[in-house]
């Protein structure tokens, strides 16, 4: 018997023609995903080699400092992304040339609108005081005024040094023999010595200055104007430089003149006397210990005693 031949699938075709769009479809997302991965990193180099937008910023030139007038040759412009622009900046040099700086601004400092006085305060040093603060300059000299050392902008404590008056009648003999002193502000802001507001180098300190007596313009509310005044008519005032970082008010030590005493002086010349007293506590001497005379006869044991002459008073006592 004859064995028939094996009958070929139809599906074979088929299958191969699947398997081939199966593969060019994938071949073609794969070469549309690396077309749009090159075409993104493209699109990136291309916008880190285009310079970003800038804007102009007006910045410092130099250190500028309260009360003077910012010039056209203080200021000088940067280019920024918009991104790192700080709130408060000027972008125009018109709408700083002119100001006042209400604080030292340093060299390369944003120009900002909250470090600039209003443009209504004026210019020079009214510009620069607070409302509700005053501008008071006192004479110092010498070490009293930290020759070559105080610049505008530093804090100090204020010193007082009342001389005793020779007018003042006491009847305790050291009344009148050490003069007082006391700190009585502290932390005062100082906005001038001389009449700049700018700091100098020792060469043009020297030439302004010479050896007259600088005066230090400090800033200060109304009550403590009045006791500037008042202590710099009556006594020497002394000027103690502090730390920028370090103006929180201290406890003042008991040294010197209290303030019981600051108030007997500004009160009057009545109470000045009252408060320079120095009180005197009178020592007593202690009472002689008297001597003692010790009597033995046998086991009878007395003690009597004696006066500082020697005379035997009643016996203190006995016993066996």
């Amino acid at each position: 018997m004859a064995r028939e031949a094996p009958v070929q699938s139809d599906r074979s075709p088929v299958r191969m023609l699947l398997f081939l769009a199966l593969a060019l479809g994938t071949g073609v997302v794969l070469i549309v995903v690396l077309f749009q991965l090159i075409t993104g990193y493209q699109r990136r180099i291309e916008e880190a080699k285009r310079p970003e937008d800038q804007v102009m910023v007006i910045v410092a030139n130099k250190e500028l400092y309260p009360g003077v007038t910012v010039a056209e040759e203080d200021l000088y412009a940067v280019e920024i992304p918009p991104r790192y622009l700080p709130d408060g900046v000027f972008l125009s040099p018109d709408h700083v040339v002119g100001r006042i700086p209400r604080e030292r601004i340093l060299a390369n400092e944003f120009i900002r609108a909250d470090r600039l006085a209003d443009p209504e305060s004026g210019v020079g040093l009214n510009a620069v005081i607070p409302r509700g603060m005053r501008a008071i300059s006192v004479e110092v000299s010498g070490g009293h005024a930290l020759a070559g050392f105080l610049n505008p902008g530093n804090y100090v404590d204020v010193i007082v040094t009342i001389k005793p008056d020779a007018s003042v009648e006491s009847t305790e003999p050291d009344a009148k023999g050490a003069a007082e002193t006391k700190t009585f502000l502290q932390a005062v802001f100082v906005l001038g010595v001389n009449s700049r507001m700018q700091r100098e180098d020792a060469t043009q300190a020297k030439e302004k200055r010479g050896k007259a007596s600088p005066s230090v313009t400090l800033l200060v509310n109304a009550e403590q104007a009045e006791q500037v005044a008042h202590f710099d008519e009556r006594g020497d005032l002394t000027l103690t430089l502090r730390n920028d970082q370090d103006v929180e008010e201290t406890a003042l030590q008991a040294s010197g003149v209290n303030v019981e005493d600051l108030r007997a002086i500004l009160a009057g010349p009545e109470k000045v006397e009252k408060a320079r007293m120095i009180k005197r506590t009178k020592v007593v001497a202690p009472a002689p210990v008297p001597d003692t005379l010790i009597i033995i006869k046998g086991s009878k044991r007395t003690e009597q005693q004696m006066d500082q002459n020697g005379v035997i008073q009643q016996p203190a006592g006995g016993r066996n």
